[in-house]
């Protein structure tokens, strides 16, 4: 009987906690710090409950440098003004975000502009 009651007790430990684990929290970038860069797309998941751009950044002399734009869900960005067709791979992007505390090759998108240039900004107040 205890032991039923212990698996039981799991169980309902697991169902509480499981919602949970998919989030993504944003506390490894740092939102005191701002970079630029320029790239073509990669890649672009425009899902929920974070969306993400993988860019190819050039560098002189060297190889392409990788960079992992996160952003905030597919639908805050379609509320704010993103459209379905604003960005696709091969797309050559100027983005702005906060880096992360460990990995500058990683970013919090803040604004966006985009090929057909369109501008993006996570501040609504400054959408054009």
């Amino acid at each position: 009987m205890r032991s039923a009651i212990r698996v039981l007790v799991g169980l309902v430990a697991l169902a509480v906690v499981a919602p949970a684990l998919p989030h993504h929290s944003t506390a490894n970038f740092d939102f005191t710090k701002s970079a630029t860069i320029t790239g073509i797309v990669r890649y672009f998941s425009f899902t929920n409950p974070h969306s993400f751009i993988d860019v190819q950044v050039p560098v002189e002399g060297g190889q392409p440098q990788p960079y992992k734009v996160f952003t905030v869900a597919r639908v805050v960005m379609m509320r704010t003004g993103w459209g379905l067709d604003d960005l696709k791979a091969g797309d050559k992007v100027t983005i702005t975000g906060n880096p992360d505390r460990k990995d500058p090759q990683f970013m919090y998108l803040t604004k966006i502009a985009f090929a057909n240039g369109k501008v993006w900004d996570r501040d609504p107040a400054l959408q054009r």
